[in-house]
């Protein structure tokens, strides 16, 4: 099974790809900040190195926060309005029928968790804004943030992050900070390189000139290739001096600058070109991305793979993986930079319609793809190059013509709807109808396409209106194709206001209206696809489970025959949905296995939330309350991680019954307990049970396993038998009558003794280790072959 999760994915902070230097003293202030307060902004100017702190400090903290650590880069993000979904969408909450505030504020409510917001400059207003509401709202969530200028709202504690120290009379130059740093990057790009008798007044100086500024030392270390120490703070002084006729600004931003400024006039002039040009790029990026961008007859395309590994080795670019999986980028100042660069150039213009053309190109060429084997690899693709996709549209919203903005719009529709995008899919589909005159024929799928989001946000009012205009722009243009993407948008709202009928007779013409349409084309749309899901889910819910079942099962078939998984395991779902309701519990059960596995690999959160709600139900008709009180409370996690309404009232009507008979067949407080404990075990550790499957530092122990030898005291095993039962740090506190710090004081010692890095692990040691089984509960799904 792979190895990645939606709820995982915002934890990860950034890795640490060079030694940290310093900055004890900081993170020591952070701490104590935070014991004052909930929003602490490390401020300090470019260069000076506030995400690098921020990450250290985020992950010198993580065991504290029992729900994780989330780490937020806004330096790509330029729409305002997108900032709350960008957030949520770092936390996984890929919410779709809510305000992502409240999608945010829902998931988090008494959770402890650490938000890291960085490079919120640019962002600030606004940045500041969602920073106090969230807050208010959850009082247990604390945020650490970076910005050149502070949020100024109430309770937040500042942090001015100055530069390295500098060699001085009050410490001996060896444990300067700032010299430290310097030798250590100018160690990894000469081997054998050292501070000497030699060389160490040199060096000092350099660090004094260079302010203590980190990303200076580190551009000045990378030219001992190249240049003895003396040099190089003689060409430094040079540079320095000229800029203080010529610009304004304060010194430090002059010294900075004077690094940058160097550095580029030691890039031969290919470099130079392609630096200014990769400024283009609002996130990172990868080779082929680079060459179709940037080349042409200044730069040749067989050029730019070396050109890029001279910027790699001055420092300019960072690479982060190996061979095909490797990913560039530049950090802020410099990318700064090469965009002066590029103005002064007159490329800026130029640069942004060759992204346009390609990552627009790239979307609009997927389309026939994404119904067939490549579709994982379209949606990978997507997920690394949303930051520059997102720029893309901006600028095609405002360059492109028409025809180009059609078939990306298209493109973006199918996009979106496979990555449950819906919340970015309603902003930028309110700008289209903005900033477009969309009374041209040729609009009538796109509208379409863009009413699609406002139905599962549940906004019907608007979603009509729109698919008004789209229809009389289709039939004025007899466009068959978007007259039937019409019909089901229509039939999709139906099944939102519990009219089945209406909902089967409008999504069975615009079944059958595409399907004629596409034999004549040649070509399988996801959405005709996803409309025939929503064809066979009105069928279920609507009683219908022969005819519901057979149009699966026929789904399925065509999925497997193009290589498609994500239409594929929806219809699995909707199969196994129907087998279940005509009594074939365990038969629907098999299917869901696989239905499952398959969510789980395309990380798509809101289908892992369907397939374990019909698993829960199953386990509920099999009469295992315990374990289907876990995958319930796993479900209702998912569910409310992803942020998305259920698929209209029946099928809600259909997920509250199977919750009310699984409490009553335990009772209150048990179906609490074990539905809770679902929930706090995590989708990961849920979903390797389900399937059989281990998960990562998870031996699989023997049937007559015994309580092994183990390193704790009796405390911290009572504290870790609180944990397996799902409680939180301050449930446990309340239930010892201890201090909530003085419960997360022996968590942390029980994760170090056991050398496990989460909660999660704790949990699934001592259930394995020392609970014996319910007699209701049957041997785990892997025993049975599913």
């Amino acid at each position: 099974m792979s190895r990645k999760t939606l709820e995982g994915r915002g934890r990860r902070l950034p890795a640490e790809l060079t030694s940290f230097i310093g900055r004890q003293r900081e993170l020591a202030q952070i701490r104590r900040s935070f014991e004052q307060g909930r929003l602490v902004t490390l401020m300090g100017p470019a260069g000076v190195g506030k995400t690098r702190l921020a990450v250290r400090a985020a992950a010198e903290m993580q065991r504290t926060f029992e729900d994780g650590v989330y780490f937020v880069d806004l330096a790509a993000l330029r729409e305002p309005a997108l900032l709350a979904a960008t957030v949520c969408d770092a936390l996984g909450l890929s919410g779709q029928g809510v305000d992502p505030v409240d999608a945010f504020v829902e998931h988090v409510a008494d959770r402890s968790l650490l938000l890291v917001m960085d490079t919120c400059d640019h962002l600030v207003d606004v940045c500041a804004m969602l920073a106090e509401v969230l807050l208010q709202a959850a009082p247990r969530l604390r945020i650490l943030a970076t910005s050149r200028q502070p949020f100024d709202i109430p309770g937040e504690h500042t942090l001015a992050v100055a530069p390295l120290a500098r060699p001085g009379t009050a410490r001996p130059a060896d444990t300067c900070d700032s010299m430290l740093l310097f030798a250590d990057r100018a160690a990894a790009v000469t081997a054998g390189w050292t501070l000497t008798p030699d060389n160490r007044g040199a060096v000092a100086r350099l660090c004094d000139r260079l302010d203590g500024i980190p990303l200076a030392i580190e551009l000045a270390a990378v030219q001992v290739r190249a240049l003895p120490v003396e040099q190089i703070l003689h060409r430094l002084d040079e540079r320095i001096l000229r800029l203080r006729g010529r610009r304004t600004g304060s010194a430090r931003h002059r010294t900075l600058h004077a690094a940058v400024e160097w550095s580029h006039e030691l890039c031969s002039p290919a470099e130079r070109l392609l630096w200014a040009r990769l400024s283009t790029f609002a996130g990172d990026f990868d080779l082929e991305g680079a060459e179709r961008v940037c080349a042409d007859d200044l730069l040749p395309q067989d050029e730019v793979v070396e050109v890029l590994a001279g910027l790699i080795g001055k420092s300019i670019v960072l690479r982060s993986g190996r061979g095909a999986e490797a990913r560039y980028r530049m950090l802020d100042t410099v990318r700064e930079y090469g965009a002066e660069q590029l103005e002064r150039l007159d490329e800026t213009h130029l640069l942004r319609t060759r992204a346009m053309h390609w990552f627009g190109g790239q979307i609009i060429a997927a389309q026939p793809e994404l119904t067939t084997g490549a579709q994982v690899r379209w949606m990978d693709w997507f997920r690394r190059e949303h930051a520059n996709i997102r720029a893309v549209i901006d600028h095609t919203l405002r360059t492109a013509d028409d025809d180009f903005m059609v078939a990306l719009t298209w493109g973006l529709g199918q996009f979106w709807a496979i990555h449950g995008l819906v919340r970015e899919a309603r902003h930028w589909s309110e700008r289209f109808l903005r900033t477009r005159d969309t009374s041209d024929p040729k609009w009538a799928g796109p509208l379409a396409v863009c009413s699609l989001a406002a139905i599962v946000q549940n906004d019907l009012d608007r979603a009509r209106t729109v698919l008004s205009t789209a229809e009389a722009r289709a039939r004025s243009a007899d466009d068959a194709t978007a007259l039937a993407y019409v019909r089901g948008m229509y039939g999709l709202i139906a099944v939102y206001t519990e009219d089945l009928a209406a909902a089967r007779l409008l999504l069975s013409a615009s079944a059958e209206a595409a399907e004629a349409d596409e034999s004549v084309h040649g070509e399988t749309s996801l959405l005709s696809l996803a409309i025939d899901l929503f064809r066979g889910l009105a069928l279920v819910l609507d009683g219908d489970l022969e005819e519901g079942s057979r149009q699966a099962a026929a789904m399925v078939r065509a999925a497997e025959a193009r290589g498609e998984l994500w239409c594929r395991s929806y219809a699995q779902i909707e199969g196994a949905l129907a087998t279940a309701l005509g009594g074939d519990v365990a038969g629907a059960l098999a299917t869901l296995h696989q239905a499952l596995r398959i969510k789980w690999d395309l990380d798509d959160l809101m289908g892992l939330a369907t397939a374990l709600e019909c698993i829960g139900g199953c386990l509920v008709a099999l009469e295992e309350p315990r374990r289907a009180a876990r995958v319930l409370g796993a479900a209702a996690e998912a569910r409310d991680a992803s942020g998305a309404a259920m698929f209209g009232p029946q099928y809600a009507q259909l997920c509250a019954h199977y919750a009310d008979t699984c409490r009553a067949a335990l009772g209150d407080e048990t179906y609490r307990r074990e539905h809770d404990a679902g929930a706090a075990l995590g989708l990961e550790a849920v979903v390797r049970e389900i399937l059989g499957e281990e998960g990562p530092d998870r031996p699989e122990p023997s049937d007559t396993a015994t309580p092994p030898d183990h390193p704790l005291t009796a405390r911290e095993l009572e504290i870790a038998a609180l944990v397996a039962q799902g409680l939180t740090n301050r449930e446990i506190a309340e239930r010892l009558v201890i201090a909530r710090r003085t419960a997360e004081s022996h968590l942390e010692h029980i994760l170090a003794k056991l050398g496990f890095a989460s909660r999660i692990q704790v949990a699934t040691w001592f259930s394995r280790h020392f609970v014996e089984p319910s007699p209701d509960v049957p041997p785990r799904p892997g025993a049975h072959g599913h």
